[in-house]
């Protein structure tokens, strides 16, 4: 089952290099999204204004944080974003000993925590990690994730009960089961995405239980339901990175994607390569909310 073309469009024409990190940010009724190779932050309003931020570092994910600003992650750890000074103040740093990693997905959860992960930027090695900052401002390793080369992910569960996260070069999505605390138990596979076009990315989930996940290199983004497709959102563009649910009522999937690994007559093949995509769905997504700061790390296992 396929969405109507007609429904979707370009919100935009950002011709990203590499779009990702797309969240909602509910207080100010604005989506963000970045482009990880040119570090750039972006910022649409539903009134359409935009804006724009250059932090250098390669800005992958960002989160609005407690107390103002955004907490951000960058190819070395993690920093405060004052949007109004345009600062990035580095608060940890992480994985000084893997100089050929950087981090990649990152979101918040049902719980007030932060998830994000980090991968081998040649794409080879599985040295990427899960860490999850908790609601004390702890960060924690989460080792029981194994060590994956491009790490993808993560995504929750409106219910607050599963964590889903990927491996995107292997094509698995995985699951764990979270208790009350938000502290995951051990992973089992969920999706074997071998017979799919393309390979998983970033993901989320809707109310009803649905998990829509991006393919890159696949052209579209998939709701899967107990683990089966249920219906597809057919993009007019290759790589599609991430998406979220936002607008006022929560029911616009927002949809990132990138121009990164086309030729020169692929990115006049698609005109809307990197470009910020949006679709109004019978589903509803939930707004998470803000994250502390980090004040310590400590391994979770």
């Amino acid at each position: 089952m396929s969405d109507a073309m007609t429904k979707l469009r370009c919100v935009w024409d950002g011709a990203a290099e590499l779009g990702e990190g797309v969240f909602w940010h509910a207080p100010e009724q604005a989506v963000y999204w970045v482009d990880i190779f040119r570090s750039n932050l972006h910022r649409l309003h539903t009134n359409g204004s935009t804006q724009s931020w250059h932090f250098p570092g390669q800005i992958s994910a960002a989160v609005p944080c407690a107390g103002g600003g955004l907490l951000a992650t960058f190819e070395n750890g993690l920093s405060h974003l004052d949007l109004e000074t345009t600062t990035a103040t580095p608060l940890v740093t992480l994985e000084s000993e893997q100089p050929d990693n950087r981090f990649n997905d990152g979101c918040s959860d049902t719980h007030g925590q932060f998830w994000f992960c980090s991968m081998d930027i040649k794409q080879q090695d599985p040295s990427g990690r899960f860490y999850c900052l908790d609601r004390s401002g702890e960060i924690h390793q989460l080792p029981s994730f194994g060590q994956i080369s491009v790490t993808n992910g993560p995504a929750f569960s409106t219910d607050g009960q599963w964590v889903y996260f990927t491996d995107t070069l292997e094509k698995k999505v995985y699951r764990a089961e979270l208790d009350d605390m938000g502290v995951p138990g051990n992973p089992e596979l969920y999706i074997d995405f071998a017979k799919e076009d393309g390979f998983p990315d970033g993901m989320c989930t809707d109310t009803n239980g649905g998990l829509w996940i991006c393919h890159f290199a696949g052209g579209r983004v998939t709701r899967f339901y107990d683990g089966k497709v249920d219906r597809c959102i057919e993009m007019p563009v290759p790589n599609i990175t991430k998406c979220a649910f936002g607008g006022a009522n929560m029911s616009t999937l927002y949809i990132s994607t990138a121009t990164t690994a086309l030729d020169d007559e692929q990115r006049k093949a698609y005109p809307l390569a990197g470009g910020l995509f949006a679709i109004d769905l019978p589903f509803q997504g939930v707004s998470m909310g803000a994250v502390s700061r980090p004040t310590g790390a400590a391994e979770r296992t």
